[in-house]
C-alpha cells in the first residue's frame, strides 16, 4: 500500500519492498478474524509471541521504502544557527510591502506600526494604528472576577487595573514591549532589541483533509534580548497558510511540498545546501506554488485556517512598587492590504482562533448571550471530537469556535486564562459535558474534557497549569499513562543554543513536548502521506460514495493519516465504495484484505449485532462485486477500532491484482443496529 518516493527505480523499489514483505511473511502471525487493531504480526522473543504495534511495523516497513530516513530536525523543524540565520526580519517585512504595492512604506515602519498595537491610544505612535486599549474592557468580562480593593500576588497587578479589549473580551494595555515601536531593530542587528530568526516550522500536519491549503509554514522571531534575560523576551511568529494550487486533486496536490521538506533529510546535503533551498521555498515557491511569504498568506481573508501573525510576549517592568507585564501575553494579529489600484498595507489586531474567554467556563448566572450559547450549546456540542481520541495531538474542536466565544488574547497566567479554575465546580455546564460523555459511552470526566479544551488554548498549550495556578508536568487530560507534555516554561523555542551532534554547529533549543510528542507525530503524518494511498487510507472524502449513510471527515478516531471515514449510517445497513484505483504502487498485493472499523457502543442493555462485507471489482479482469467475506461484529471491542480480517481472496483476484489494474474498486456493507452511532473506517491494506 506504499507509493514510490524518492530516486531509485521502479524496479529497485518493488524488489525492496518484496523482500520486506517475504520477510514480514516469514514471522509467525498471531491474529483472530477480529480483534483490537493494536497489533497484528508477532515476533519470536524468548520462545514467546510478542506483538508488534502497529506504530513499529509501520516504521519498518516505511524505512525500506523511503530513501532516507525523516529527520525531524531537518524536515520538521528547523533551528541550525547557520540556516536560520539566513532569514532576516527585515527582508521578510519587505517582501510583503513589495508585494502589497505601497510606495514609501520602509520595513522599520511597518515593524513600528506592527508594535504600536501594543500601546494605548494615548501614547501610540500612529494614529490609524488600532491600540489595545482603543475599545474600552468590561472588568466584569476579567476572570477571576476585579476586585479594586484587593491588590494580590495571586492576580497580578496588571491585570486589576482598568484595560482595553479585543472582541469583547479583556486585553492587558500597554506592554512594554510597545516600547520597541522607538527603536530601530535593523541599524544594529546585534542589539538587544533586534530581532533574529530561531524557527522554521513545517506544519503539514495541520493542512484541510479536504485540501484546500497545504497546511502552515512557519518562521519565528526572537527578541535578541531573550538570549541573555529572563525578563525580557519577546517572539513575533509569522504562520503562512500555504494554498492548494489545485484542490481539485485534494491533499496529493500538496506532494511536491511534502517531498521537498522530505528531502531537506537527505544525508547528502550539506547547511548551506538546505538553507538556501528552504530561502528559496520561503522567499520564491516552489513551481506553481506562491512563497510562503506572501501578503495572502497571513489572514488577508476573514475565516478559519487564512493564517496569522502572531506575537508572545514577556517584557517585565517596574512602575513604582507595583511590577507590570508579569505574565505571558500571546496575541494574534491578521495582514490587511488593498488592491493594485488602491494599494495598502496594515497589521491589524485580532482575537484569538479556539481560545474561549476563561470566564465562559465559569458556573454563574448571567444573561449574556455569549455565555448562555456557550454553556447551553457550543461546548457540550464540542464534547465529543473533544473525546474522540487519547492521541495529545489529536485534540481538537469540531469546527472553528464561533468568533463572539474567542478571547481578545490568550494570558499565561497563573488565573487568567485558567479554563479549570474558572469551571470550578461545574455547575449546569458540567452536567452538560457529563451527559454527552456518557451518550457516548466515554470514560473521561468533565474536568479531563476541559483540561483538554485548556491545552488548545495558546497559553494552555505553552505552560500547563492545575487549577490552583501552579504549573504542572501532571496535568490530567485522560490519557492513559500519559499527561500533557510541558513546555520551555512559556515557549516551545528558545533564544538558546545548543551543539549539534558534537560539532561546532549549534541549533536553538526546542521543548522536550516538541521533541518526545508534537515531532514524532508530525513525522508519522508525514511518512504516512508518502507512503499509503489516499483512497485505502480514506484521506480523500470524495472517493468514497455512500448508500443509505452520510460521510464525513473525522480527524479524532484515525488509525493512519490525518482522517478517517466517518459513517452515519442512515439504515440498518449502509455502503461505503470506492472510487478506482491502481495497484501499480502496491504491488506485490497480499491474499487478505484488512479493514480498520471502529465500532460504537451500542446502549445499555442492547446487544451489538451486526456485521461488516467486503466485495472486490476489477472490471477489465472480469471481476465484478465478488464477495471477499463477510465478519461478525458481535465479538468486537465497543468505543474503539478493530481490525477486520476478510478471508483469502482467490488466486485469480489476487493475480488480478498484482497485474496492477487501474479500475480496482472495494465496496464495504456495514449491518449494525438501526440506533446505532456513527462508526468509523480506516487503513484498509492488502496483506500476506
Amino acid at each position: 500500500m506504499c507509493f514510490r518516493s524518492g530516486p531509485g527505480s521502479a524496479a529497485a523499489w518493488r524488489r525492496a519492498r518484496q523482500a520486506a514483505l517475504f520477510a514480514f511473511a516469514a514471522l509467525p502471525v498471531a491474529c483472530s478474524d477480529l480483534g483490537p487493531g493494536d497489533g497484528e504480526l508477532a515476533e519470536i522473543e524468548g520462545g514467546e509471541a510478542v506483538e508488534l504495534a502497529d506504530g513499529e511495523v509501520a516504521s519498518a516497513a516505511q524505512a525500506l521504502a523511503l530513501p532516507f530516513p525523516i529527520d525531524p530536525r531537518k524536515s520538521l523543524l528547523v533551528t541550525d544557527v547557520d540556516i536560520v540565520s539566513e532569514f532576516k526580519l527585515e527582508e521578510v517585512l519587505q517582501q510583503l510591502i513589495d508585494q502589497s504595492g505601497v510606495t514609501g512604506l520602509t520595513p522599520t515602519t511597518l515593524f513600528h506600526q506592527l508594535l504600536d498595537t501594543h500601546r494605548t491610544d494615548a501614547s501610540g505612535l500612529f494614529p490609524d494604528v488600532e491600540h489595545c486599549d482603543e475599545v474600552p474592557g468590561s472588568r466584569n468580562d476579567i476572570h477571576p472576577p476585579f476586585n479594586p480593593n484587593e491588590i494580590s500576588l495571586v492576580v497580578p497587578f496588571e491585570q486589576q487595573v482598568p484595560t482595553g479589549s479585543r472582541n469583547g473580551w479583556p486585553m492587558f494595555c500597554p506592554r512594554d514591549i510597545g516600547n520597541d515601536a522607538t527603536r530601530d531593530p535593523f541599524s544594529d542587528p546585534s542589539a538587544s532589541h533586534a530581532f533574529m530568526a530561531t524557527t522554521l516550522a513545517n506544519r503539514f500536519d495541520l493542512a484541510s483533509p479536504q485540501g484546500a491549503d497545504c497546511g502552515e509554514y512557519r518562521l519565528v522571531f526572537a527578541r535578541r534580548s531573550g538570549a541573555s534575560s529572563a525578563l525580557v523576551r519577546s517572539f513575533i511568529i509569522f504562520e503562512a497558510r500555504l494554498p492548494n494550487p489545485n484542490p481539485s486533486l485534494g491533499r496529493q496536490a500538496c506532494r511536491p511540498v511534502v517531498e521537498f521538506w522530505q528531502n531537506l533529510s537527505d544525508p547528502a546535503k550539506s547547511p548551506a545546501t538546505r538553507a538556501s533551498e528552504l530561502k528559496a521555498f520561503y522567499f520564491n515557491g516552489l513551481p506553481d506554488f506562491e512563497p510562503v511569504i506572501h501578503i495572502d498568506h497571513y489572514g488577508s481573508v476573514e475565516g478559519p485556517e487564512r493564517g496569522q501573525i502572531r506575537t508572545n510576549d514577556f517584557t517585565f517592568n517596574t512602575v513604582g512598587l507595583s511590577a507590570l507585564n508579569t505574565t505571558w501575553t500571546l496575541r494574534e494579529l491578521k495582514l490587511r492590504h488593498g488592491t493594485s489600484s488602491d494599494p495598502s498595507l496594515s497589521i491589524v489586531p485580532s482575537f484569538v482562533n479556539d481560545n474561549p474567554a476563561a470566564k465562559l467556563f465559569a458556573p454563574i448566572t448571567s444573561t449574556d448571550p455569549r455565555i448562555v450559547a456557550f454553556q447551553g450549546s457550543v461546548f457540550p456540542g464540542a464534547v465529543d471530537r473533544l473525546a474522540a481520541t487519547d492521541d495529545i495531538n489529536r485534540f481538537a474542536y469540531r469546527a472553528p469556535l464561533p468568533v463572539e466565544i474567542n478571547a481578545g488574547e490568550s494570558v499565561a497566567s497563573p488565573l487568567h486564562n485558567n479554563y479549570l479554575n474558572a469551571f470550578g465546580d461545574g455547575g449546569t455546564l458540567k452536567a452538560a459535558i457529563t451527559s454527552k460523555l456518557s451518550a457516548a459511552g466515554s470514560g473521561l470526566t468533565a474536568e479531563q474534557i476541559v483540561a483538554r479544551a485548556q491545552t488548545l488554548s495558546c497559553a494552555g498549550c505553552h505552560q500547563p497549569m492545575r487549577r490552583d495556578g501552579n504549573s504542572t508536568s501532571t496535568l490530567d487530560v485522560g490519557v492513559p499513562g500519559a499527561f500533557f507534555p510541558r513546555s520551555l516554561s512559556f515557549t516551545h523555542t528558545s533564544e538558546k543554543t545548543e551543539p549539534i551532534d558534537g560539532t561546532s554547529r549549534r541549533r536553538f533549543l526546542i521543548s522536550d513536548a516538541l521533541i518526545d510528542v508534537f515531532l514524532p507525530y508530525r513525522k508519522q503524518v508525514m511518512e504516512e502521506f508518502l507512503l499509503n494511498n489516499p483512497v485505502l487510507g480514506f484521506e480523500t472524502l470524495s472517493a468514497w460514495t455512500p448508500t443509505s449513510a452520510l460521510l464525513f471527515h473525522h480527524t479524532g478516531r484515525v488509525k493512519e493519516g490525518i482522517a478517517s471515514l466517518e459513517v452515519r449510517p442512515l439504515a440498518r445497513t449502509s455502503t461505503v465504495t470506492s472510487a478506482s484505483f491502481s495497484t501499480a504502487d502496491l504491488t506485490p498485493v497480499g491474499n487478505k484484505v484488512k479493514l480498520e472499523i471502529f465500532v460504537p457502543k451500542v446502549p445499555a442493555g442492547q446487544i451489538l449485532a451486526g456485521s461488516v462485507e467486503a466485495r472486490l471489482s476489477i472490471p477489465s479482469a472480469g471481476i465484478n462485486t465478488l464477495s471477499v467475506g463477510s465478519v461478525s461484529l458481535s465479538g468486537a471491542t465497543q468505543g474503539a477500532f478493530n481490525t477486520v480480517v476478510f478471508p483469502d481472496l482467490p488466486a485469480s483476484a489476487v493475480t488480478a491484482l498484482n497485474a496492477a489494474p487501474s479500475d480496482v474498486q472495494l465496496q464495504f456493507l456495514v449491518t449494525l443496529p438501526i440506533s446505532s452511532r456513527p462508526y468509523y473506517l480506516d487503513k484498509v491494506r492488502f496483506e500476506n
